[in-house]
């Protein structure tokens, strides 16, 4: 086994010795009598440390780079979003990471009201109007023909209208009761 101190392992990494100084502060990584074991660090780090959006480019670049700010990069917040403090570097990858982690437990939340029936697509919902305004137009269409022959007969004016008013009613109240069939 063989250990290092946490200079020389930020140098095998190619990191700065302050990453891995927060990381043994974090525990992500562990240190024995002080010293760091490259082999176990290297899978704790693996497994404890999340890659930066800057992790791919090199050095020079990271540190030369300009902070993201003003109005073309920074849309408005929508309320609960963490808003970006522009000061670059860690304070991007800490907004980017809470909008992200923000994100994720909004769909969860979508996803979990969608499966209890709390929730359902709109796509659903517009087929099902569609269909229903579809039943209505048929049945108020057939009431011409179910009560021809039965007003043909009619003299009275006001009987006829009744005839008519109870026809239309029971349309309406089969659709206000969700009544799928055609009546």
């Amino acid at each position: 086994m063989e250990l290092i101190t946490q200079a020389e392992y930020a140098r095998r990494r190619g990191v700065a010795k302050s990453a891995v100084a927060k990381a043994v502060a974090e525990k992500r990584i562990s240190l024995i009598d002080g010293k760091i074991d490259p082999a176990v660090a290297d899978i704790q780090w693996a497994r404890n440390t999340r890659a930066r959006a800057d992790a791919g480019r090199p050095a020079d670049e990271v540190q030369t780079s300009a902070p993201r700010s003003g109005p073309a990069s920074q849309p408005a917040a929508p309320a609960g979003e963490p808003v970006r403090n522009d000061g670059g570097g860690q304070a991007d990858y800490n907004f980017d990471r809470a909008r992200r982690e923000r994100y994720e437990a909004d769909l969860a939340q979508i996803k979990l009201l969608e499966q209890q029936g709390e929730l359902v697509r709109v796509v659903e919902v517009r087929a099902e109007i569609a269909k229903r305004i579809g039943q209505v137009r048929t049945n108020l269409l057939q009431i011409p023909a179910r009560l021809a022959p039965l007003l043909a007969n009619e003299a009275d004016q006001a009987k006829c209208h009744a005839m008519l008013d109870a026809e239309l009613r029971t349309v309406l109240t089969n659709l206000s009761q969700g009544d799928r069939g055609i009546s």
